[in-house]
């Protein structure tokens, strides 16, 4: 079928499955745009500058912030939704059909086949950490099919890589444009062991190496706290977004936008009007309650979560859907002494979970049916709502129907 009607085909389908409430249509379109034309996507990426993020953490907001930029300059097709499977690639290629660039956030699982597909010029590849076991499994599996995906990039693509994270080193060392980045990251969960040769690695202060020779790259750009370096220049990042995670975010953004030309400068003013991304650190009233949503998926993510959360009370909620993952052994990687002291809720499908974890920590906590029944119990107060992928998306979803 030709791709035009495709388009229409899938578009049509994406409105009305909004307009009658079923979802925002992004998966339906791009379901349906894929099934009426396989080659849907490469046809799409034809005559476009396509950018691709991946990586464990910080897809969806590194996508916004760098979508941001680049719209400054042109128009830019995003999926600014976070579907990032195939379907979600295809319609955010939608989105802007016409487009000269496209800034794609790519599952870990589906980067190899966005590359042989979309032909990018640009990939910004963020982290690998643990995710859901039951269906990424490995890490190193992982960084081993992105090895394998990136010997095939076309020639004029570049790779912005992470230098604090041994396997997205590892990945990428044979790439032939590399632009290293490095916000200092001093460890690794899951990086005790070379992804080359399987010796222990050596870390000292923010480096590693392994007697192989395999070791931490210099890296051109260097943020340092807020002061970004490069070329013996530097820039003070801002982030409307709180965390330490978000100023590498936009520190990412920053050098995506020098690649296509872009001044710091411009990049920054840009960014700076971002306060929330899909949801996430969005404010919402529930039960009396002033509800800062987070969204926590993994090990990392909770860490990093944990650590931006400041409110003296704080709700945590946890499903174990597809989604999220079925397997919950990873709540127990997650150290939640930050909690410690604090008005701790719980509540979700696996309530009992997250519990009996916090209760082997000694923080003390209260149990909830629901959201509603623990925002109750705080009303009238800020709290940081920290929750998993289903239970996030389903708060996101009733705030914006109210």
């Amino acid at each position: 079928m030709p791709l035009s009607i495709a388009l229409a085909i899938g578009n049509f389908l994406g409105w009305l499955s909004r307009i009658t409430g079923r979802g925002s249509g992004v998966m339906v379109t791009g379901r349906t745009i894929l099934a009426l034309q396989p080659r849907a996507a490469s046809l799409l990426a034809q005559r476009k500058e396509i950018v691709l993020i991946s990586g464990t953490n910080g897809k969806t907001t590194t996508t916004a912030l760098i979508s941001r930029v680049l719209s400054e300059k042109s128009e830019v097709a995003t999926n600014y939704t976070g579907a990032n499977l195939f379907a979600g690639v295809v319609a955010g290629l939608a989105t802007a059909a016409k487009a000269p660039r496209a800034v794609l956030e790519v599952d870990e699982l589906v980067l190899p086949w966005a590359i042989k597909e979309l032909s990018p010029s640009l990939i910004v590849l963020l982290n690998l950490g643990r995710d859901q076991l039951d269906r990424l499994s490995e890490v190193r599996i992982v960084a081993a099919k992105w090895k394998s995906a990136l010997k095939d990039l076309p020639v004029n693509c570049t790779v912005i890589a992470d230098s604090d994270d041994p396997f997205v080193t590892w990945a990428v060392r044979d790439c032939k444009k590399i632009t290293w980045f490095s916000s200092g990251v001093s460890s690794h969960l899951d990086a005790a062991t070379c992804p080359e040769c399987g010796e222990l690695l050596t870390w000292s202060s923010n480096t590693y190496s392994c007697i192989c020779g395999f070791a931490k790259p210099i890296a051109e750009w260097i943020l340092i706290d807020q002061e970004l370096r490069h070329g013996g220049k530097s820039v003070n990042v801002k982030s409307a977004i709180p965390g330490r995670a978000a100023l590498g975010n936009a520190a990412r953004a920053i050098i995506a936008g020098a690649h296509f030309g872009i001044s710091k400068e411009s990049a920054l003013k840009s960014i700076s009007t971002i306060s929330q991304v899909d949801g996430r650190f969005n404010e919402v009233k529930i039960s009396g309650a002033s509800l800062r949503l987070m969204l926590a998926k993994n090990p990392a993510s909770w860490s990093e979560t944990l650590e931006t959360s400041s409110r003296k009370k704080v709700i945590l909620s946890i499903n174990a859907n597809t989604q999220d993952g079925k397997d919950t052994s990873w709540l127990w990687d997650v150290d939640y002494l930050p909690l410690q002291g604090r008005e701790i809720g719980v509540t979700g499908d696996r309530v009992l979970d997250i519990s009996a974890r916090l209760t082997s920590q000694g923080i003390s906590h209260t149990r909830f049916d629901s959201v509603s029944a623990a925002a109750q119990s705080f009303s009238g107060t800020e709290v940081d709502l920290i929750a998993s992928y289903t239970a996030f998306h389903a708060l996101v979803k009733s705030a914006v129907k109210k």
